[in-house]
Formats: structure tokens, sequence, C-alpha cells
């Protein structure tokens, strides 16, 4: 039995309206749900069944710089990420591929390229993106609740 990953995007963050969207849906379990958001972390987010991941958070103590030297014992505040007294030049950060100008909030979730700049969008945008495993065979129900719901671009994975 296999893992199918049910994403759709909702128009806002509120636990409490996505709680009352999914209330008296069949088949989904409000602990298992994970909803990527842009907004501020606050008391009704902490107090939910539902697990929300704060992007906005993560993007603003995460330096991208960050990211490309940590444990690579290099010295960035020395002009550059070159090693003192080499020659070669290594990869720069201007020869690494992005998908445009776009953040990637959804880095690390099984969502195939073709299809994650639209929840990128959403996220971007304002909405919120929510996740939900499921296995193969709950995978069209939970589908078909997330539609009922209101969940918009609703897809299997």
């Amino acid at each position: 039995m296999g893992q199918r990953l049910i994403v759709g995007i909702y128009p806002e963050s509120d636990p409490k309206k996505i709680e009352a969207a999914l209330t008296g849906q069949t088949g989904i379990d409000m602990g298992r749900l994970r909803v990527v958001t842009r907004d501020a972390q606050s008391s009704a987010h902490d107090e939910s069944t539902i697990s929300f991941v704060h992007v906005r958070e993560a993007q603003n103590s995460n330096d991208f710089s960050d990211d490309m030297t940590h444990g690579q014992g290099m010295m960035t505040d020395s002009g550059g990420t070159s090693v003192p007294g080499g020659n070669s030049r290594g990869p720069s950060l201007g020869s690494l591929s992005n998908r445009g100008s776009a953040v990637n909030y959804l880095a690390g979730v099984k969502i195939p390229g073709d299809q994650i700049d639209n929840f990128n969008d959403a996220i971007g945008a304002g909405r919120v993106v929510v996740l939900y495993d499921a296995n193969d065979e709950a995978a069209a129900d939970a589908v078909s609740t997330f539609c009922s719901a209101g969940f918009r671009n609703v897809k299997a994975f």
C-alpha cells in the first residue's frame, strides 16, 4: 500500500476557517494536515490541531549564502567564497539554477516541478497550501473532500 500526497490551495490561514471547511467531511484526520503559510505565527495557529509551517519566518531567519557555505569550512567574510591562495574559481551564485525570481516555499515537498510553481505562487500571494498524506485507497476520497471543502487546484501526487 503506497502513500499519496494530497495538495490543495485555501484562500487564508485562519485555523478556525480551515477546520470549519473540513468539519463534517469524512476521512480527513486534522492532526495529519500541514498548512504552509506566509502569515505570522499566532496563538490561534499554536492552539490548532492542524500543523502550520510558517515559511516567512523561516525565510527571514535563513540567509541563502549561509546555506551555501554551512559546514564547508569557508570564510565568507573575507571578500568571497574562494579558497585563499587558490587560482581556480568554483561555482558562483550566478551559476545556480533557480525558478525565476520566485522563492520555493515547498522545497523538499514531493510536488513535480511542472506543478510546484502554481503552489509557490499561491503562498506568495497570501493563500495557503494544505498538504495531506493519504494511502492509495483513501487518496481519491481525500481529493473529493478537499474539493467539497472549497480548496482549489487539488492534486494527488
